[in-house]
C-alpha cells in the first residue's frame, strides 16, 4: 500500500495525563465531535478562551475585611448592653439608640457593597461584550 496524501500533512504531538485524555475525550462527546483530533483542531483554530481580570473587584472583596471589622463591633457592643442589662436588670435608651445606630450603619455598609461589587461585575460582563 502506498502513502495516503492528506491535506493536513504536518503532525502535531503532544503529552497529556490520562485524567486530562479523559477530560478531552469528555468534553469531545459533549461538542458532538467523534475523533479527538477533529475535537481538538476546532478548540485550537476557533475555540474561545475568556480569560477575565477580576482584579478590578479585589477592592469590593476588601470591604469583606471592614464588613467583617464591623460585625465584630457591633458584637461587642451587643455583649456590653447584655452585660449591663444582666448587672443592673434595667435598660436606658440610650443603649437602644447606640445598637439601632450600629446595625443601621452595618445595613448600610452592606448596601454599599453589594452595589459595589454589582456594579464592578457589570462593568466586567459589559468589557467581554455579555449583555
Amino acid at each position: 500500500m502506498g502513502e495516503v496524501e492528506r491535506y493536513r500533512d504536518t503532525p502535531i504531538f503532544f503529552r497529556v495525563t490520562e485524567d486530562e485524555k479523559s477530560q478531552l475525550k469528555k468534553n469531545m462527546r459533549q461538542a458532538g465531535y467523534e475523533t479527538l483530533g477533529s475535537y481538538l483542531l476546532k478548540m485550537g483554530l476557533e475555540g474561545i478562551i475568556v480569560n477575565v481580570d477580576f482584579s478590578e473587584l479585589r477592592g469590593a472583596l476588601g470591604d469583606i475585611g471592614s464588613l467583617r471589622n464591623e460585625f465584630n463591633r457591633i458584637g461587642n457592643n451587643i455583649n456590653q448592653v447584655t452585660k449591663h442589662v444582666n448587672e443592673s436588670h434595667e435598660i436606658d435608651d440610650m443603649d437602644v439608640y447606640l445598637l439601632q445606630e450600629e446595625v443601621n450603619a452595618m445595613k448600610e455598609q452592606i448596601a454599599h457593597f453589594e452595589r459595589t461589587v454589582v456594579e464592578r461585575f457589570n462593568e466586567k460582563l459589559r468589557q467581554l461584550g455579555v449583555d
